[in-house]
């Protein structure tokens, strides 16, 4: 969503006061923290600083579309000294390069133009401030939005007063600073996108006085388009850092390509020289992302496989098992744990090794779905069994949750007895003729919300 401040000071004001406020301790009665306080001198001759160039016919602040920087007034010390510059975002529609990044330099309680910082295009779309080269002083990488899904990015340093442009490359797609050749110094990662599918590309940047073009990895072939934003920085087996690019395959799948530095440049070390794809990494239920599932601080990507259904009659699949693989610097795959994903109600299982094959799912939703329920049975296909059911997990909502959740024979997964929240998830064991090998400790253990959920 477009992020629109117009030339109100009165905006920019409020983000250098929560600036302020936030660095510090907040204190007195709940009726003094409705007066504003006053901005501090020193802030408010930045202030005047700003409304100069906003006093220009056809200015306007223009902040960071996309990002965690996104507001119009940031803080960052730039030239490593311990003293930090105001950087603020501007758009001079009259100007022939509009955008404008102005770098203020703090003396004492005065506030001056150190810098300036000129694009073309119709806005900002996203900034980074990272240490690129081989001197404490961060550079400004700077996304350019040259028209609707167009950007170009270039990274500045600023020394002595002066703006130098280090590298600029039109019509990226992501972009990510990270060290992946373990120099103790990050490289500038660049997603390029291809007109055809293997044709896209991941370029690496690093520092040498600039920042130089010095190796690039191909996609695998028979993409229509890399993931929009999906690009990931993580660690291999080994913690060697590496990158993770998905990428939309087929009609209905998604293949991820993994970037690491190996014999001294950048590789696709998942990419299969024979067929051109990562062939190991194409999955067809394509919802869930890598992630470090398991906390280990390793990268690990979701192999799905369909779990048995007794009551399927089409080919549609209702319930999928995840296999959880991390890789290795080779490209080779090794499973940490299976899982069943529950996306619709938020929370995932870890599931036995020995219970592969012996497993189906159902659901039961009931009290107008303010009860949603997966039912574990046990039930060998091809056995003329009817599936013996071991084991429940309700979502629980609604007034009435608390109760719903310590009926008889269910335990509290989350949140733990005695906290609230306006969702409750529950387990119940069943009796059953398998033995499932579950306890109540057990089932919280294999038990887990998925992140952000």
């Amino acid at each position: 969503m477009k992020r629109y401040i117009g030339k109100s000071c009165r905006i920019t004001a409020l983000a250098l006061l929560l600036a302020v406020l936030l660095s510090g301790c907040i204190s007195g009665s709940v009726s003094e923290l409705y007066v504003l306080p006053k901005l501090p001198e020193d802030y408010q001759k930045l202030q005047k600083k700003i409304e100069e160039v906003l006093a220009q016919n056809s200015a306007e602040s223009a902040a960071p579309l996309t990002g965690e920087l996104s507001q119009p007034v940031q803080l960052q010390d730039l030239d490593g000294d311990g003293v930090k510059e105001a950087i603020a975002f501007f758009r001079v529609t009259s100007d022939e390069r509009p955008l404008k990044i102005y770098i203020y330099r703090q003396l004492g309680e005065e506030y001056e133009v150190a810098a300036v910082i000129e694009g073309a295009g119709s806005a900002i779309n996203c900034v980074a401030y990272e240490n690129l080269g081989d001197t404490p002083a961060k550079e400004i990488v700077v996304s350019w939005q040259m028209s609707e899904k167009v950007y170009s990015l270039a990274a500045y340093s600023i020394a002595h007063d002066q703006v130098l442009e280090l590298v600029r490359t039109d019509d990226y797609t992501d972009f990510r600073v990270f060290d992946l050749d373990m120099d103790n110094q990050k490289e500038l990662i660049v997603l390029m996108a291809g007109e055809t599918g293997g044709s896209s590309r991941v370029d690496l940047y690093n520092f040498h006085s600039v920042l130089e073009l010095e190796s690039s990895a191909m996609l695998s072939q028979n993409t229509t388009s890399p993931v929009e934003n999906g690009m990931q920085t993580g660690y291999l087996k080994d913690h060697v850092p590496a990158v993770f690019v998905p990428s939309y395959y087929s009609e209905n799948g998604r293949i991820t390509d993994i970037m690491a530095w190996r014999d001294g440049r950048i590789q696709n070390i998942t990419l299969d020289p024979e067929t051109g794809e990562s062939s190991s990494t194409v999955r067809w239920y394509n919802q869930v992302s890598g992630t470090d599932i398991n906390g280990d601080g390793i990268m690990e990507l979701p192999e799905p496989y369909a779990l048995p259904d007794p009551k399927q009659t089409t080919t549609a699949v209702n319930f999928w098992a995840l296999r959880w693989r991390q890789f290795d610097i080779n490209g080779t795959p090794t499973t940490v744990f299976t899982t069943y994903h529950n996306e619709r109600d938020g929370w995932y299982f870890i599931l036995p090794d020995q219970w592969e094959g012996k497993v189906c799912l159902s659901r039961s939703d009931q009290a107008g779905g303010s009860e949603r329920a997966v039912i574990f049975s046990y039930w060998e296909e091809g056995s003329g069994m009817e599936p013996e059911p071991f084991l429940v997990i309700y979502r629980l909502t609604g007034e009435n949750r608390e109760r719903r959740a310590d009926m008889a024979g269910r335990f509290r997964l989350y949140p733990p007895q005695g906290e609230d929240n306006n969702v409750i998830y529950a387990g119940r064991l069943l009796d059953c003729s398998w033995d499932s090998g579950l306890t109540e400790e057990s089932v919280q253990a294999a038990f887990s919300l998925i992140s952000g959920s």
